[in-house]
């Protein structure tokens, strides 16, 4: 195989120069450039990525931000972002923003120095200027904001939310209640929106009572639920997320409620654990995998061609199993004015 001495030795010039006019070529005359691109012709000899990429000005390296890396919702997104961006020449660097502006701007800041191609963001809690737009080659996938012009990956939430509570509308159940997430999320107000239109739609009765929020995590789903009893009668309950839906379903256990006997409950995500819990969730499928590989080619689109979709609407399904069931009822478990506090 020949090597970079070989190329030197036949252009006559040293290992550096070959090196410099393979990486650097505005750095060496038009002679010696010359001499070096015939000698590598000769050769066959093929220059290392890390040259190419240099001349290339290109770091074939990619960042993917995500809020809170603990989450495993998380994981399969990645892992199809790293599927494609492998078959591509693309390494893909993770960042954990633990939900922090300024962690998200140290990652945005290695794009755009140049230390990676791009940027895939998994969250939209972003510095305030990225809102428009980005400066630099950048995708957003399951967050996103609907007044830029950054493209977005992302499920219909507003109609995947409808579909659950259109499902449990017609299993007979009318008192839902609703465990959000924060709901200065985007994609938790379309959850909201499209659980008021299929209420609305069913002529259902709700008020501020039915809903409690989260922030996604196991305890905030725990405690939502404990605060929910206090304040409604429900059959059924919808949860914006399947970890926060397993908390909420710890809660019930703890409470004496059987599920699906007595409070049907549908989740969001079908995370691996929803098939095993007890009982199974029944929940709305996001695939995850299929998500993060189409982010990837999105960015991949935007860096070889310097143009993207806007927005990519991926389909989310519906999987019923044994969380859920025609109506049962639980009482409110409101408490007195003396015993009403409940803890933050």
């Amino acid at each position: 195989m020949p090597t970079i001495k070989d190329v030197a030795k036949i252009a006559g010039v040293s290992t550096a120069t070959v090196s410099r006019a393979v990486a650097q070529p505005h750095k060496v005359s038009v002679k010696t450039r010359q001499k070096v691109e015939q000698a590598i012709q000769e050769t066959g000899f093929t220059p290392n990525a890390t040259a190419r990429n240099l001349r290339r000005n290109e770091s074939k390296a990619v960042i993917v931000i995500v809020p809170d890396i603990a989450n495993m919702f998380f994981a399969d997104i990645v892992r199809g972002i790293q599927l494609v961006g492998q078959k591509h020449g693309y390494k893909v660097l993770l960042g954990d923003t633990m939900h922090t502006v300024e962690r998200a701007e140290v990652y945005l800041e290695l794009a755009r120095s140049k230390q990676a191609d791009g940027v895939i963001s998994l969250t939209s809690e972003l510095p305030e200027q990225y809102r428009s737009g980005s400066d630099i080659p950048m995708v957003m996938a399951c967050e996103y904001f609907s007044d830029s012009s950054i493209p977005i990956v992302r499920i219909d939430n507003d109609e995947a939310a409808k579909k659950a509570i259109e499902y449990l509308v017609d299993l007979g159940h009318q008192d839902i209640g609703c465990i959000t997430g924060p709901m200065s999320n985007p994609i938790c107000e379309a959850r909201k929106s499209g659980f008021v239109s299929a209420m609305s739609a069913a002529n259902l009765h709700f008020d501020d009572a039915s809903f409690e929020s989260g922030d996604f995590s196991f305890d905030s789903g725990y405690i939502a639920f404990n605060r929910l009893i206090k304040q409604k009668s429900m059959t059924a309950l919808f949860c914006f997320n399947d970890m926060m839906t397993l908390g909420a379903m710890h809660a019930a256990e703890e409470a004496g409620i059987r599920i699906p006997e007595q409070l049907s409950i549908v989740g969001f995500d079908d995370l691996l654990f929803s098939q095993y819990s007890s009982p199974p969730i029944t929940t709305i499928k996001q695939p995850q995998k299929l998500i993060g590989e189409t982010a990837m080619n999105v960015l991949i689109g935007l860096l070889t061609k310097g143009d993207a979709p806007k927005e990519t609407v991926i389909q989310t399904q519906l999987l019923v199993r044994k969380s859920s069931t025609t109506p049962g009822h639980i009482a409110s478990r409101r408490t007195s004015s003396t015993n009403s506090d409940v803890d933050n």
